[in-house]
């Protein structure tokens, strides 16, 4: 099974964006002594790193649970395992960061919450990308929902 469109350019967008982060975080540990003394430029890069790759495994969770629950079909079927794949991704975020808040040495707090942050940015950025891509898409979903407000004015007159 393999990854749509926009996992994928989730997927880049959040690599790059945990680059752009690390290299910040390395300028200002690097260049401001009081900033080091917060969070050691190593335990900021391995808290980076960590939360940029938890990122990614959510992502790809998320398109395999999207994927998974359409395919059930019944609503029945697809609510629990949607739900249990939810708590799988909300629990490796929960774990991931009591990690970093337990071995503050080791990981850094702020490295790690910016790597996991990196996901939602990643999802603004794919949603930028494939509205330049593709804007005649959108445009007839805005047009859609535009229909179905009007059928729910219409729906309240009668």
């Amino acid at each position: 099974m393999g990854l749509s469109k926009t996992a994928k350019i989730m997927i880049v967008s959040t690599g790059v964006i945990c680059l752009v982060f690390l290299a910040a975080g390395l300028a200002v540990t690097g260049f401001v002594g009081a900033a080091a003394e917060f969070e050691r430029p190593l335990a900021f890069a391995a808290g980076i790193a960590l939360g940029c790759a938890v990122s990614v495994v959510k992502i790809v969770l998320l398109e395999k649970s999207i994927k998974l629950t359409i395919d059930m079909g019944e609503k029945s079927k697809a609510a629990p395992v949607g739900g249990l794949l939810y708590i799988a991704r909300f629990a490796m975020t929960g774990a991931v960061l009591a990690a970093a808040f337990i071995f503050p040495g080791v990981l850094g707090r702020l490295g790690t919450v910016l790597g996991i942050v990196s996901m939602q940015l990643a999802a603004y950025t794919a949603n930028i990308f494939l509205r330049k891509q593709r804007p005649d898409n959108f445009d007839k979903l805005n047009d859609l929902s535009a229909d179905d407000e009007e059928d729910e004015e219409n729906d309240e007159i009668f």
